[in-house]
């Protein structure tokens, strides 16, 4: 009898023991597994601009990667602070990403007042994706055929002259002010919901000139736009007969087009540099480059310290735009 006691007791201690043992190796397989479900990319523009694009292609290279699915989910309005109120207030956990243009971000930090997050302190950098530049476009019948002529237009009718962008607040509209600004001269803003239909709309003839990314470069090629010159500080590669502002006379004014990927505040470390290791293997991808290339982006990773600092960057430089322009929500 016992020996009987002693064994049931052994038996139970060797089986809690292996329960115990599977359990801790459960939980150690579950840290190491990142990612073991699905990833959101939250975009906060809509479907069918630059942004979106290297949003998806990016996100489908990376879901091969890992064999998980990444959605992309967009997010618009309120000048991106929908899409950054959403992922500022998701988990830490690396399953919402930002696909973030920097210097909307920026703009949208200084315009709009009391928002739930901190631009710079509510995100933790993963790695920039790309730069492009923003491009001044016009109707292919225009009969602007240079900024020198849409400047001299501007000129000659005050107050006439309208031009689209991506939204009251983005970057190409504050680029654009700032021209205006730098050249005395007054213009109309139409602002669109993304650069997809703020291109359309140059497309259509509904204004006379659009600052948009990268969205245009179809209609540019298939001679539906007429290019004017590039906000970049050197020429795209894209188009390399393309001027650059400074090199039409409108010195000082050097805004690309930069996206990359943020996480929310307080991901770990360790899922930040996987994340960012995925994100080398898509740019370095043969197929990811051709198509991202195709449409004028120039693909650079970084760190996710040097992606911190040149969103840190961009947002304070933007809020200063938003200052010296004395720009201010309608």
């Amino acid at each position: 009898m016992r020996f009987q006691t002693i064994g049931r007791g052994l038996v139970r201690g060797l089986m809690v023991a292996a329960l115990v043992a599977a359990a801790g190796g459960a939980a150690a397989q579950s840290s190491q597994a990142f990612p073991n479900r699905p990833i959101t990319i939250v975009v906060p523009f809509p479907p069918g601009g630059s942004s979106d694009m290297a949003a998806r292609v990016m996100g489908e290279r990376m879901a091969r990667e890992w064999g998980q699915p990444i959605l992309v989910d967009n997010r618009t309005g309120a000048g991106t602070t929908i899409a950054a109120t959403r992922v500022a207030r998701s988990a830490p956990d690396g399953y919402t990403l930002y696909l973030v243009g920097p210097g909307t971000h920026g703009v949208s930090a200084a315009l709009y007042k009391d928002l739930p997050y901190d631009a710079i302190k509510s995100f933790a950098g993963v790695s920039l994706i790309s730069s492009a530049p923003f491009i001044f476009v016009v109707p292919a019948d225009s009969p602007i055929k240079s900024m020198g002529d849409l400047i001299a237009a501007a000129r000659a009718a005050p107050g006439k002259v309208t031009y689209s962008t991506s939204g009251t607040g983005a970057g190409p509209h504050l680029i654009a002010e700032r021209v205006a600004m730098s050249q005395q001269i007054q213009l109309v803003h139409v602002p669109f919901r993304g650069a997809a239909p703020a291109t359309l709309a140059a497309v259509a003839g509904q204004v006379q000139f659009s600052l948009t990314d990268t969205s245009a470069v179809p209609y540019i090629r298939s001679g539906k736009l007429r290019a004017l010159a590039v906000t970049s500080g050197e020429r795209s590669k894209l188009f390399p007969d393309l001027p650059t502002l400074a090199e039409v006379g409108v010195p000082d004014i050097v805004y690309p087009l930069s996206v990359g990927i943020l996480a929310p505040a307080g991901v770990p470390q360790e899922t930040l540099q996987e994340i960012n290791r995925v994100m080398r293997i898509a740019l370095n991808d043969p197929a990811v480059r051709e198509r991202l290339e195709g449409i004028g982006f120039e693909l650079k990773a970084t760190s996710p310290k040097e992606f911190d600092e040149l969103v840190a960057f961009e947002v304070r430089r933007y809020q200063d735009i938003v200052k010296a322009i004395g720009l201010k929500l309608e």
